[in-house]
């Protein structure tokens, strides 16, 4: 008799594990991971299994299990003097279900992607078959008869496997999401013998089992006592109570897409996290998943939905880091970690707030393991897209070919829900949105009730930063919004550096946009003079409030966007909302350049910005002009988006689907709090423990800016024009070394450059690259 083991025993967990106990508990979890998608693919259960009983048939190979794990299977005794060697193990039932099934080309099976990935990522179909032509199929037949002797179930299930009848990029995103099931599968059962103090604290908030209805109950009693505070009388809370029992009457509607139109101030945030919520409890889904377009709102939507959700226990999951690098293991050190720290890992939280990036690029169209670990947890849940007007354009196809799978299989609602809604319907070639409904149904009565701002068009003249900035500071409190942070550094030095005038820009690094906002908004709520030049940043759900907003050209719903900010608490019976042209005038490139020319056409036919349909032409003439998915390079030349998808060349649409063009590298900046950095940077080069070093990376954020990958190459290099600007981090670069790591691709701004306590990084060099940093 034989014994074959899946894991050895580790610092926490004397025992060994036997393969036939890890293969079981990987093939349970991975079958629950996929129960929201057996409604309407009932044989999907069988899959399932299958991955689960067939992803470490190769640990069966004599080798492995002398090699790797030092364990004797046939005389069933460890021996720590066997040679260590590698030994792959994932390969064998992928090869076995292709060779069987005679899964070929691009009609390969699904299950042969999703066992030979599940310990690197998803590759195409031509790599995927030059790789398992590598292992010889007699092997194969050796190690399943092994496998039988442990999981007789295998017999049957393969006797008569059926079809899937998903075609084209809907089996696409099914191999996808059965990857993610069996990899967080195998994740979780590798814990729960490895660290069973970590496995415990992961469940911890498991043993809430109405987590939906607990939640909604805390929301709705947030809302009454909010609505019998001194404020409740007044004419906008009034319509805000309105629109969101609007919006609650629809939960008990058939799972599917909606929409939500709501005006700015009309409360959006939690009137579509309490019709998510609802339609949860209702339909039974077990999980909130809240996409906000940046980084720079989703603190501040998070922390709401702290406010409003938490008492003192974990259910709001914020995943935005943009500082995240693997720290190396120290071999048998077992790490100790939150609730949250490891619910980030794959999403298993009552309420996620998360970035569209992340949701879209990584979990959705991504290929590693890490990402698309987080993916089965998307399934049975609501996914709200606050700012929906922000998905990019040229995108479009693919990512509502992505909801469209998780509502028609996956059991899913998809919320759209903006203040300015763009058209995307049927007739204009989306066929994924042939039956969007609307949460409140008479918007256009909304709009019209809460009209709080008048506009004032000056785009005939171009006007000047001196001519502005006069204007600007003769009045107390004002919001100018520029459309680069060049712009926002010239105005601001024209206008002046006083203790009333401040700039906010992504050159400032997150704690001090913070700190500035606070400053602002006190200023504001005690009638202090309060001058203020940002960029778009301020736009999207920053919660400011001014009587006076100006705003240079730019898209039609940035524009409404920025009125948002003016008047939002319906104070004055009207605010003045001014938009103009600045002398240099420059655009953002792509999308926002040419949704900028549109809205000069529409503003030129005067269109009533104070509407709800105000948008429905505009939006028409943005998504009828630009294409709405990419083409993708395959090995033989170019291929449609959609085609590519389909034909499985995972990597490559991988690369194609890119939300933000190019990859960002984190800069950490000294000069706004210097000793504050070095502490952090200390921790994280010398750390007490885990949990410390941990705690450091995430404070660090808040010192860090993004740019660019090209550019950071290019600032590592002087030239004849200036000097190098980014340099290596000394902490960081002497821990990787110490711990024979690989320097991580993480610079720091030199700390003797100087960092404006109102301009954030100054850029004291006349170069096109600094410009666009």
């Amino acid at each position: 008799m034989s014994k074959y083991m899946g894991h050895s025993p580790s610092k926490e967990n004397p025992t060994w594990q036997s393969l036939k106990d890890h293969v079981q508990g990987v093939t349970n979890r991975t079958e629950q991971h996929v129960r929201y998608l057996v409604p309407a693919i009932p044989h999907i259960t069988v899959y399932a299994r299958l991955a689960g009983l067939l992803h470490d048939l190769g640990k069966y190979r004599d080798e492995f299990q002398i090699h790797r794990l030092k364990w004797h299977p046939h005389e069933e005794r460890h021996d720590p003097s066997f040679e260590e060697k590698s030994c792959p193990h994932s390969d064998a039932g992928a090869r076995l279900m292709a060779t069987e099934f005679e899964m070929d080309g691009e009609d390969r099976s699904e299950l042969p992607f999703i066992i030979a990935s599940h310990h690197s990522k998803l590759t195409d179909t031509a790599a995927l078959g030059a790789r398992l032509k590598q292992t010889e199929v007699e092997e194969t037949h050796e190690l399943f008869a092994k496998a039988m002797q442990d999981t007789p179930e295998l017999q049957e299930l393969l006797q008569d496997l059926p079809g899937l009848a998903l075609q084209h990029t809907e089996r696409a995103f099914l191999i996808r999401t059965l990857f993610s099931a069996l990899v967080d599968a195998d994740r979780l059962d590798t814990e729960g013998h490895g660290s069973p103090t970590k496995a415990a604290v992961r469940s911890e908030y498991d043993k809430q089992t109405v987590e939906m209805s607990l939640l909604l109950g805390r929301l709705q009693a947030y809302m009454q006592a909010r609505n019998s505070g001194e404020k409740a009388g007044e004419p906008i809370n009034a319509l805000r109570r309105e629109m969101y029992r609007a919006a609650l009457s629809h939960a008990g509607d058939s799972t599917g897409f909606f929409r939500l139109t709501m005006p700015t101030g009309g409360g959006k945030t939690l009137t579509s996290l309490a019709f998510a919520l609802a339609h949860a409890q209702v339909h039974g889904l077990r999980r909130v998943v809240y996409g906000v377009p940046f980084t720079t709102i989703i603190d501040q939507t998070a922390q709401v939905f702290r406010d409003t959700l938490e008492q003192n226990d974990f259910k709001v999951l914020e995943h935005h880091s943009n500082l995240e690098p693997k720290e190396p293991q120290t071999a048998g050190e077992e790490e100790k970690q939150t609730i949250a720290e490891l619910a980030t890992e794959n999403w298993d939280a009552p309420v996620i707030v998360t970035t569209t990036v992340r949701l879209f690029q990584e979990t959705l169209f991504g290929t590693r393991t890490a990402q698309l670990r987080r993916l089965h947890n998307l399934t049975g849940s609501v996914i709200v897209l606050d700012e929906a007007q922000t998905l990019p354009t040229g995108l479009l196809t693919p990512t509502l070919d992505a909801l469209q799978f998780l509502v028609r299989y996956c059991g899913c609602s998809v919320v759209l829900c903006t203040a300015t809604q763009p058209a995307l319907d049927e007739r204009l070639g989306f066929p994924a949105l042939k039956d969007i409904r609307d949460l409140i149904d008479d918007a256009d009565h909304f709009f019209e009730q809460l009209k709080r701002v008048n506009y004032q068009f000056r785009t005939t003249e171009p006007t000047s930063w001196d001519a502005l900035a006069l204007e600007l500071g003769g009045l107390s409190q004002v919001l100018c919004i520029v459309n680069t942070r060049q712009h926002a550094q010239e105005l601001f030095e024209v206008l002046g550096d006083t203790r009333a005038n401040f700039h906010l820009s992504t050159n400032m690094v997150p704690h001090h946009r913070k700190r500035v906002l606070a400053i602002i908004r006190h200023r504001l709520m005690r009638g202090k003079p309060c001058r203020v030049i940002s960029t778009q940043l301020i736009e999207a759900g920053v919660d400011v409030d001014f009587p006076t907003v100006y705003r240079a050209m730019g898209p039609l719903e940035a524009i409404v966007q920025a009125a948002g900010r003016c008047n939002r608490e319906g104070n004055l019976e009207s605010g003045q909302v001014i938009i103009f042209v600045p002398e240099d005038h420059k655009m953002p490139r792509g999308d926002y350049e040419v949704r900028e020319s549109l809205a000069k056409t529409e503003l030129a036919e005067g269109r009533d910005l104070n509407r709800a349909d105000a948008f429905t032409e505009y939006f028409r003439q943005v998504y009828g002009n630009v294409s709405h998915a990419p083409e993708v390079p395959v090995f033989d030349g170019k291929k449609p988006f959609q085609d590519a998808h389909a034909a499985l060349y995972f990597g490559q649409v991988a690369k194609a689907y890119r939300m933000i063009e190019g990859e960002m590298v984190p800069v950490i900046v000294r000069g706004y709090d210097k000793e504050r950095v070095n502490q952090l940077l200390r921790i994280i080069q010398y750390p007490p423990n885990k949990q410390a070093s941990r705690e450091a990376w995430r404070a660090l954020q808040g010192y860090t800016l993004n740019i660019y990958a090209h550019q950071a190459k290019k600032l590592l290099q002087p030239d004849e024009t200036r000097p190098r600007i980014l340099e290596p981090v000394p902490e960081l670069a002497e821990w990787a070394a110490r711990l024979d790591a690989q320097p991580l691709a993480i610079y720091q701004w030199p700390e003797t450059a100087r960092y404006d306590l109102k301009l954030g990084v100054v850029a004291e060099v006349e170069d096109t690259l600094m410009t666009a940093f």
